[in-house]
């Protein structure tokens, strides 16, 4: 089985004042050392990068330095597999927001999941759970 795994999740592994923080460092620690079949995208590194560095988002935010070393070093990491859109994506990605009648940011987790369908992902691993359901997947909260 192979996992998608949300910016959320590793948002909360790097925020110290997140009460779910222990878990979502459970999550990741095991994707590193490959006991879980976890991928993820460049978007997600993306977003979580914007997220970690934004005073506004988290009580502490990294610097921009950690902020880097920790996607670098998640990117080059062997036990996470990194999987990347197509260039099918955005007829795909239009023609679900056109259906679900998506708006604002909800296009970013309608280009997530259209990666993971392309990418074989048979779960998601996000605190968001309902954002996801749309689209087929099955999708667990790794922190409740």
């Amino acid at each position: 089985m192979k996992i998608l795994l949300d910016t959320n999740i590793l948002v909360h592994s790097h925020n110290r004042a997140s009460p779910y923080q222990k878990r979502a460092s459970d999550v990741v620690r095991k994707a590193v050392r490959g006991e879980v079949n976890v991928c993820i995208t460049p978007q997600i590194l993306y977003e979580f990068f914007a997220v970690v560095t934004n005073r506004k988002r988290v009580e502490y935010p990294l610097s921009v330095d950690e902020a880097v070393d920790i996607c670098l070093d998640l990117w080059e990491c062997r036990g996470i597999e990194k999987v990347n859109p197509t260039r099918m994506a955005p007829k795909e990605v239009f023609k679900f927001a056109k259906e679900l009648k998506l708006s604002k940011s909800g296009i970013f987790d309608c280009l997530l999941a259209v990666t993971a369908k392309e990418n074989d992902v048979e779960t998601i691993y996000t605190e968001n759970v309902e954002d996801f359901k749309a689209y087929g997947f099955q999708v667990l909260n790794p922190l409740v």
